[in-house]
């Protein structure tokens, strides 16, 4: 009796490392995993960008940062240009043998300790869109995703192209902002007049790197938000700055200390911007800071207060009175003799 397998596809398998499931997929997105999982089936092979793109349909400029997305997960390692596998457990013992001395015993918190750090060691510094087809494939399936489409062309007020969604799923599953969440952000973007996916996916990604990934949170930096934009506008307004365009996030700082804080009224402000220009010959939020830092501390908050500083300080100090009683000066002397 003779046996035979037909094993079909399994005929041809390579290794993908378990790390990339357990602790890659949770930022990457499509391209990343084609380039990957490409890379590793071509091993040992000279691979060119060209020869990736055409393979993966992934463009030539996208396949470094996918690379290196590998390379701070430790999946890859990275040497002149020659990518190759990273063998964590044996440098985390390594590392591990480096740091305790041979009288010293390994305590089971420190190496809980470092194995967690080479976990948490990635920090997404620049999330990737999904491309086109990844895309296309989640809108047919995910129903979450297309009322979330829907919505954001309501709150816009146009048709998103294939990039705007790409721009919303990244933010859903790459920067693990929630449905609910992303929708605030859009209305966000709307009462302040920027209906674009640019400024959605700048405030988003700033978003997710503080942390505001509920819609409490959301809420209070909305607040937060729009508080600051008022108190640049009462700024503004101040100094007369015409066509002010967006404030930095210094201005709006300054603004929210100034205004929100210290309740310094325009004339105040207008005042210490006139000192600021008669010095320096132009605006700087950092002299005027010094300014109205030093008024508040002296307790200054109107004009009127301002006024008799400034008259209290301008006062000659009163003359010492140097004149001496002749007599008085006589018995002193006389004292000086007797003792």
């Amino acid at each position: 009796m003779s046996i035979k397998i037909h094993l079909g596809a399994w005929r041809s398998v390579f290794a993908v490392p378990s790390m990339v499931v357990d602790e890659g997929l949770k930022f990457a997105d499509g391209v990343k995993l084609k380039v990957l999982l490409y890379v590793l089936r071509n091993a040992d092979s000279d691979l060119s960008l060209e020869a990736i793109s055409k393979s993966t349909g992934v463009n030539v400029t996208d396949i470094p940062e996918a690379l290196d997305y590998w390379v701070n997960m430790e999946i890859l390692q990275k040497s002149d240009r020659v990518y190759s596998p990273v063998n964590s457990d044996k440098e985390i013992k390594e590392t591990k043998a480096q740091d305790i001395s041979p009288k010293e015993k390994p305590e089971p918190e420190k190496i809980s300790q470092a194995v967690n750090e080479q976990k948490q060691r990635f920090v997404v510094t620049k999330p990737q869109k999904p491309d086109y087809v990844f895309t296309s494939q989640r809108l047919a399936v995910d129903e979450e995703l297309k009322m979330l489409v829907g919505e954001a062309q309501t709150a816009l007020g146009k048709t998103l192209s294939n990039s705007d969604v790409a721009t919303l799923l990244m933010l859903k599953d790459t920067c693990g902002l929630g449905s609910d969440v992303i929708l605030m952000l859009l209305q966000y973007c709307v009462s302040i007049d920027k209906r674009n996916m640019h400024t959605v996916e700048k405030i988003g990604i700033s978003w997710a790197d503080e942390g505001i990934n509920s819609v409490e949170a959301a809420d209070s930096k909305i607040a937060r938000a729009h508080h600051s934009s008022r108190c640049f506008s009462v700024v503004s307004s101040a100094f007369g700055l015409q066509n002010a365009g967006s404030p930095t996030k210094k201005q709006l700082e300054y603004s929210s200390k100034w205004v929100g804080e210290w309740k310094f009224s325009s004339q105040m402000l207008r005042e210490a911007y006139e000192r600021c220009v008669d010095t320096k010959g132009e605006v700087k939020f950092n002299y005027i800071d010094g300014i109205l830092k030093k008024w508040e501390a002296q307790g200054i908050k109107n004009p009127e207060d301002l006024k008799a500083s400034e008259t209290a300080k301008s006062k000659p100090a009163p003359k010492q009175n140097t004149s001496y009683d002749i007599d008085e000066l006589e018995k002193i002397d006389t004292l000086d003799f007797i003792d």
